[in-house]
């Protein structure tokens, strides 16, 4: 083909190239609306359509001008052809420029397809505002922008995200869905975007395969000015750190609701200036009244009972539905002071409330700190409810166990002591004076001999009721002991006066009312036992302590009991004199009974030896406990023996002399071996108190004792008085039998003074009898009392008895006595704190 036909056809191609864009163009502009806004366009698209007509006018007149040279072609004449090209086309310059021109206007034309979709966007040829939308869309956290056309070929692609998920924006656009993304994900994304392109809106999750992400996808549809739909756009957001964050936060709520639904507590939120419940965990009344009949806890989060009611109607009035009238200013009061804690501090309250079923039930709060307001006062407080009628039940058993006895529902000891004080201070006060009044069975240990302990309780029992029936509503009554009862009398105001007699006027008509209702027998299953009771009584003194009062009280007692029993007594001088002194002896004796030794009292025994009067030799010496004061002074044993029994420190008395007894022999046997002119060893006697006797492991005692001293049970003498052994009950005396028949000596001291019957005294489990030194200081100025001694040495012999006469202090004496018993006294030996070598003949 010639050259000149190269240059029609290259510049048809061209004029065909630049109609091309031209059409695409106003095709762009008709689609969104900006044929006759976008002047822009509207002038590169006249400059294009100029570009076509001067191309296709210069084809049209190179193909016009052919018809005039073809004389020359025919001619076969090359020049004059060349000739006639380069007068049409202007030179071999405008060839070349030509073919350039043609070639950038195919090229052009062929990139049709990166900018085909943007003649078809709202913002085609609008290059600020596609500059502003992307860098807005490139900006978005975590967000990914796209828009497609409805072809589902991509416009737009903005977002950072997508290159962490493996795509390029810059050769997305332009691409359609189904070339950009694997089949699966198509597979799945189509239907959403072809629904946004339908015009629906559309939300969902997509997870990345790649990285695990999770992405929430908005896809809506896009319209143009007249509301046509004209694509999708779609935004893809990076939810996976809210998803994480969202997922704990559910898992903290659900963890939150399994604590709070299987807590037995409820927890609430109290609004501070309205008192009013604005939370709940649940109902109260799942907390009083339990499952429903169906089996389900009731639990509709409204307060109810004893939280306030959130659905109260009454403007700014602190409702507490249920809470008993005498307990709603204790939860408000400490709603308030909650209010005033800091972060961190909580206040504890205890309340009572009315159930559905009429019950009432104790609830236990713990009230703290939980919303401020702006300024930092408290604006609502968190409070934790438990019901704990339980435990308060049980805390007030403990209480009535603790504070009342339990045979009889009468107040113990304790809660005795804080009635006389209550008493002790309204004296003070109104100037009355109240009166205490102890009393103590008479008989009472016949009732159990004879009837058992059952017997015994229901005496018990009845003595409380009949003494209940003497006093007055104000008046008290306790049992203090096995067979004690103190009362509390107050003085009515018509006998308050002056004069201190007025209120013991009061008190003795109750105690004769006492012993009137006493005097009647009480029947027990078919058996009439009869008590009767000696009464100590004590017009209680201003500045007394209730200690003091009640110690008062049992000394007037013990003076009834002195005197003959079923009488009464009152505490007076003589007797604040007694009880002050034996205070002095308690106190003196539990410091020398101390261990540790930390006061200057001091408990020793001395021992004292007794003789064979036939050979003179020592057979025995007796332990005898002696008490010193701080300050050194001597108490006797009559003195702080009884105090001892009383205070029920005898048994660590005895078993502290009956150790330091067998101590001493242990030395004294040292220091003296037994030879063949010694004959018999030398024994110890010990004194076992009344108390002391009575215990129920005396024998357990002696034989430890003795057990610590490798001592043989023949070595140890006990001597008990004769009316301890008269008066012993059947536990003392199988005790003592099991000591006699283990070896060790049974003696009775003091021997003539408790009119023993014969008979009973060949039944007890005894070894020996020690003659009362009353008989032996007559026995060389009076018959009789020298008569009694030597009829007592001869039943001794007769009942195969050792007998020892006491307080030998004249050579008389001893002279008058049979030289086949053995002699204890001032004459033959005094006592010592160490066993003295002249004690051997």
């Amino acid at each position: 083909m010639s050259g000149w036909v190269w240059v029609v056809v290259l510049n048809g191609i061209t004029a065909a190239a630049y109609l091309g864009i031209v059409l695409f163009i106003v095709r762009g502009l008709m689609r969104t609306g900006q044929l006759r806004n976008n002047r822009l366009a509207v002038a590169t698209a006249a400059i294009f359509l100029t570009c076509a007509a001067h191309h296709l006018v210069h084809a049209v007149h190179l193909w016009t001008g052919f018809d005039g040279h073809a004389s020359h072609l025919a001619a076969g004449s090359g020049g004059g052809m060349l000739d006639a090209m380069r007068e049409s086309m202007g030179g071999t310059l405008d060839v070349a420029v030509t073919a350039s021109t043609a070639l950038a206007g195919v090229i052009y034309l062929g990139m049709r397809r990166f900018y085909g979709p943007l003649l078809r966007s709202p913002s085609m040829f609008d290059d600020a505002s596609e500059a502003r939308y992307r860098q807005l869309a490139a900006n978005l956290p975590h967000t990914s922008v796209l828009v497609v056309d409805c072809d589902l070929r991509f416009v737009l692609v903005e977002g950072a995200g997508l290159v962490a998920e493996g795509y390029d924006p810059r050769r997305m656009e332009g691409q359609l869905l189904r070339d950009t993304v694997s089949p699966e994900a198509f597979a799945m994304l189509e239907p959403h975007y072809l629904a946004a392109v339908a015009g629906e809106e559309i939300s969902f999750d997509t997870v990345s395969p790649r990285t695990g992400a999770i992405f929430q996808v908005e896809a809506r549809p896009l319209r143009d000015d007249s509301g046509r739909i004209v694509g999708a756009m779609v935004l893809s957001e990076d939810v996976s750190a809210e998803r994480a964050a969202r997922a704990e936060l559910e898992q903290a709520r659900a963890f939150r609701d399994a604590v709070l639904t299987a807590s037995p507590d409820i927890t609430t939120v109290t609004a501070v200036d309205t008192g009013r419940v604005t939370w709940a965990s649940r109902s109260l009344r799942s907390l009083l009244t339990g499952p429903t009949s169906d089996g389900a806890v009731e639990d509709g989060r409204v307060p109810w009972l004893g939280l306030g009611r959130s659905d109260d109607s009454t403007d700014g009035e602190d409702r507490l539905d249920g809470v008993v009238e005498q307990d709603v200013e204790v939860v408000r009061a400490a709603d308030r002071t909650a209010a005033s804690l800091p972060e961190g501090e909580s206040v504890s309250i205890r309340y009572r409330v009315l159930a559905a079923d009429g019950s009432l039930r104790w609830l236990s709060r713990r009230t703290t700190p939980f919303r401020r307001g702006p300024s930092g006062e408290v604006s609502e407080v968190l409070s934790v409810v438990r019901e704990v009628t339980d435990v308060v039940e049980a805390e007030l058993a403990l209480e009535r166990a603790a504070l009342q006895d339990p045979l009889t529902g009468l107040p113990n000891r304790m809660l005795l002591l804080d009635r006389i004080g209550s008493a002790i201070a309204r004296g003070e006060s109104t100037g009355a004076a109240a009166a205490v009044l102890f009393c103590d069975l008479d008989g009472f240990k016949r009732v159990n001999d004879t009837g058992g302990h059952a017997a015994g309780d229901a005496v018990l029992v009845e003595v409380a009721r009949r003494l209940r029936s003497v006093l007055r509503a104000n008046d008290s009554i306790a049992r203090v002991g096995g067979d004690e009862f103190v009362l509390v009398v107050d003085a009515l105001p018509a006998e308050r006066g002056a004069d201190k007699r007025a209120g013991a006027g009061l008190a003795e008509r109750v105690a004769e009312r006492i012993r009137a209702v006493l005097a009647a027998p009480i029947v027990y299953q078919g058996s009439q036992y009869v008590v009767s009771a000696s009464v100590g009584m004590v017009l209680v003194r201003k500045g007394a302590s209730a200690q003091e009062v009640l110690r008062d009280a049992d000394s007037a007692m013990y003076r009834a009991k002195q005197l003959g029993k079923d009488r009464i007594e009152l505490f007076d001088d003589a007797l604040r004199a007694n009880a002050l002194e034996r205070a002095y002896i308690e106190r003196t004796l539990r410091s020398a009974l101390d261990p540790e030794h930390r006061g200057a009292a001091r408990l020793n025994v001395v021992y004292q030896p007794v003789y064979d009067l036939d050979s003179r030799a020592l057979t025995s010496f007796e332990a005898l406990a002696r008490l010193r004061d701080d300050e050194g002074a001597g108490i006797t044993p009559d003195r702080f023996i009884p105090v001892a029994e009383d205070t029920g420190l005898i048994s660590e008395l005895g078993e502290r002399v009956l150790d330091d007894a067998l101590g001493t022999l242990v030395r004294w046997r040292t220091a003296n071996p037994l030879d063949s002119d010694s004959g018999v060893p030398v024994t110890i006697a010990v004194n076992l108190s009344a108390r002391q006797a009575q215990h129920v492991d005396m024998a357990a005692v002696v034989s430890a004792a003795l057990g610590r001293h490798r001592m043989a049970p023949a070595d140890l003498i006990l001597e008990l008085t004769e009316s301890v052994l008269l008066e012993s009950g059947s536990s003392m005396l199988r005790q003592l039998g099991e000591l006699r028949e283990l070896g060790v000596g049974i003696a009775i001291d003091d021997f003539g003074t408790g009119f023993a019957s014969l008979r009973y005294l060949a039944t007890l489990p005894v070894s020996a009898v020690k003659i009362d030194r009353s008989f032996t200081a007559t026995m060389t100025s009076d018959e009789t009392s020298s008569s009694i001694v030597r009829a007592i040495i001869n039943l001794a012999r007769d009942l195969h008895l050792g007998c020892v006469v006491e307080g030998i202090e004249t050579p008389d004496q001893l002279d008058a006595l049979p030289s086949f018993v053995q002699g204890q006294g001032y004459l033959l030996g005094r006592p010592a704190e160490v066993p003295s070598n002249t004690w051997i003949s």
